[in-house]
């Protein structure tokens, strides 16, 4: 006769592990874990310096302006003149002031011989205003400016902004007794932040 309790292979002893397997399934997550130390790495440390730095940018367009010129009369541009301004200044209380200048007061436009225009004949409308002649002063001219706009700058609320302008021309040659001709000359557009 063959015992039961030595009946491998059979029911009794695939039995028996699932049993182990079953006690050790529910007995394990019981145990109580073994303490481990923790174990942390140094503090690597990166210095950061970012810097964005003050300007003011002028754009104007066109870069033409075409008068077709009338004996002692007044002619306007062919076109106006946008002109965008754009500023990034460091957190202050000032003013943006913007300019229109030309470098002679005595000749704004020439025809390269000895006729000339003077800044006094041109005059500008900035933003539909009334027309003024090139006679004020700025940092950069002296007698041959115009004053287009000044913005006062508010600590935190405007020290990144910008804003687009229109200028119209227009030139009287009233009393200059000009000769037919082509005249150029260079108006310049410039802006300072104080």
């Amino acid at each position: 006769m063959i015992s039961r309790g030595k009946v491998w292979g059979g029911k009794q002893k695939f039995g028996g592990y699932v049993g182990i397997a079953l006690t050790l399934f529910v007995a394990v997550p019981m145990l109580p874990r073994a303490a481990h130390a923790q174990l942390k790495s140094n503090i690597a440390n990166v210095n950061l310096n970012a810097s964005l730095s003050s300007s003011i940018t002028v754009i104007a367009a066109p870069g033409l302006v075409n008068f077709a010129l009338v004996r002692n009369g007044v002619a306007n541009g062919n076109a106006p003149v946008s002109i965008t301004t754009s500023w990034t200044l460091p957190i202050l209380i000032g003013t943006v002031t913007e300019y229109a200048y030309f470098s002679s007061a005595t000749a704004a436009l020439s025809d390269g011989a000895s006729d000339n225009i003077p800044s006094a004949s041109v005059s500008a409308s900035a933003n539909g205003g009334a027309y003024t002649a090139f006679t004020g002063t700025s940092p950069f001219a002296a007698g041959s400016s115009v004053t287009l706009f000044s913005q006062f700058i508010v600590i935190l609320l405007n020290s990144t902004s910008a804003r687009t302008d229109t200028l119209n021309l227009r030139i009287d040659t009233t009393g200059l007794n000009l000769p037919a001709g082509t005249y150029t000359g260079v108006l310049h557009i410039q802006a300072q932040a104080i």
